[in-house]
């Protein structure tokens, strides 16, 4: 039988060493992995062209071409690559499996820390190391979310400013890197990143393409779709982007207005969510001991698992209702 000294010694060490481990490979690794980056990107032979691809999905489709690149390669990415891409449209400079190693360090410090410093009971501990674990992922999802929004509000203003470029006879380069230059992120970092990829050789359909890639939204589609078409059909690329930005500000001015419509259902739901777990923090302040023998009990774990399975799907219900599409 292993010693109980041993098994809490291991059981120190295994996340301590995940979470030093991420941040080794955050803080010393990125020189090395850029520069080899570089190196691929510099030794690559020329592609086929992203539009050349995306042109033959838009002969039977009505899609942008970069929506239909994002759903024909949607169902390829496993859960380090998808990581990897929130990663980069969050703007955190660090890998998927570093992001991993991060949160399983954390979870099991709490787990840890909250058993034998607080001495809480077994169950709760585990409860604790996983909100600890988790909480990384969600504050990715916020962070994605809010950088998301931010893009969406100043998207109208950076197309004005690109057709600026555009009526003053700048070329298709320089306009990128005017961009870069006079905004802050998110527009200020993704054209920058464009400014690069276009020094190493990338066509202008790639960058764009990856722009896509990066902050998916139905309004960067149109735009990409736009510059690809007037790139081989011709036409004044400064009078696209005006009519563009136009319409961008017409579909944020009706999505601004269901926002508004909407934020009353919104704050009900959110309400609706929240009671139940306010409740059972404030049974555990004025009844700690009742409240660990619910939480401990067998039956009072079957009756948990059974409220939260219809208060998950309460849940969906509630923002299949006030989510409106716009």
């Amino acid at each position: 039988m292993l010693n109980l000294d041993f098994i809490l010694i291991l059981g120190i060490a295994l996340p301590v060493f995940l979470f030093l481990m991420g941040l080794y490979k955050t803080m010393f690794e990125k020189h090395v992995d850029a520069r080899e980056k570089v190196k691929q990107l510099i030794a690559k032979q020329p592609q086929r062209s992203v539009y050349t691809q995306s042109s033959v999905l838009m002969a039977n489709s009505n899609l942008p071409q970069a929506s239909i690149l994002r759903k024909k390669n949607q169902n390829k990415h496993n859960f380090l690559t998808t990581l990897d891409q929130d990663l980069e449209r969050g703007n955190l400079l660090i890998r998927g499996y570093e992001y991993v190693f991060i949160c399983l360090g954390l979870g099991g410090l709490l787990f840890i820390l909250s058993m034998l410093l607080f001495g809480q009971s077994f169950l709760v501990a585990l409860l604790i190391g996983a909100g600890g674990g988790f909480s990384p992922m969600g504050f990715l999802k916020v962070k994605i979310w809010l950088r998301m929004k931010k893009a969406g509000e100043q998207f109208a203003d950076v197309l004005d400013a690109l057709g600026n470029c555009f009526k003053t006879g700048f070329g298709f380069n320089r306009g990128i890197q005017t961009i870069a230059e006079n905004f802050e992120d998110p527009w200020g970092t993704e054209f920058n990143k464009m400014a690069v990829e276009t020094n190493l050789g990338a066509t202008q359909d790639q960058v764009l393409n990856n722009l896509a890639r990066r902050i998916p939204s139905t309004d960067v589609d149109l735009f990409v779709t736009a510059v690809s078409i007037q790139k081989e059909t011709g036409g004044n690329m400064a009078e696209i982007l005006s009519t563009l930005s136009k319409t961008v500000r017409e579909r944020y001015k009706l999505y601004r207005k269901v926002s508004a419509i909407s934020a009353q259902g919104k704050l009900s739901a959110g309400i609706v969510i929240c009671v139940p777990f306010f409740l059972m923090l404030i049974m555990y302040a004025f009844l700690p001991k009742a409240m660990m023998d619910f939480i401990t009990n067998p039956v009072g774990i079957v009756l948990m698992i059974i409220a939260g399975f219809w208060m998950i799907c309460g849940i969906c219900v509630l923002f299949k209702i006030v989510q409106v599409e716009v």
